[in-house]
């Protein structure tokens, strides 16, 4: 059982972050699982999705993630992840947000403050503003510390990238600055019309 004052994060988030490690490849895929420890792969596997499980959990597997693949591996894994959730545990959300119009950037990252606290508790809260047009800042304030590693933004960079999967856009997405322990970490996307 978890701490209700522990940092949280929904089971179905980390059983669709085990089955898209294979965006890595398999030999990088099973040299990840290899070194996740027993223990944890059998509390995620165990886990009902709407289980909140510790935090730690994420943390540890973006970290191997991103020591076996490398930032660019680990912005892929968060890319897959996201498509995975589009599918899966964030489908109603998905649905609800292209029923009516074909998703835009902008769109899709006004509906990260309510993601972050589906799959996040204790975990800070997402603010999105939109500097110019074709640009979103997204920060996330009051971040758990434990978040502010390089394995874990560059994750959540490519959670973020996932909006030029399904929309009609191109773009990039740029983890501003930030210092180790620091509780404010923000990510700049830039976006145009594909083609």
């Amino acid at each position: 059982m978890v701490p209700p004052s522990s940092p949280t994060v929904r089971a179905a988030h980390l059983l669709e972050d085990l089955r898209s490690l294979a965006v890595l490849g398999p030999t990088d895929a099973a040299r990840v699982l290899a070194q996740l420890p027993p223990a944890s792969l059998k509390a995620i596997e165990a886990a009902v999705p709407t289980a909140r499980l510790p935090l730690a959990l994420n943390l540890e597997m973006a970290e191997v993630v991103y020591r076996v693949a490398g930032e660019a591996g680990c912005r892929r894994w968060g890319t897959a992840s996201l498509l995975a959730s589009l599918d899966g545990f964030f489908k109603p959300l998905f649905l609800g947000l292209t029923k009516l119009m074909a998703p835009s950037p902008s769109l899709m990252f006004k509906t990260m403050p309510q993601g972050w606290a589906t799959a996040y508790q204790g975990c800070g809260t997402i603010a999105v503003e939109q500097p110019v047009p074709g640009q979103t800042r997204l920060t996330c304030v009051g971040i758990a510390p434990a978040m502010v590693t390089p394995a874990f933004l560059h994750a959540v960079s490519g959670t973020l990238a996932a909006a030029f999967e399904v929309s009609r856009y191109t773009g990039t997405v740029t983890l501003e600055p930030w210092k180790p322990g620091a509780d404010e970490v923000s990510w700049l996307v830039t976006w145009k019309k594909a083609g």
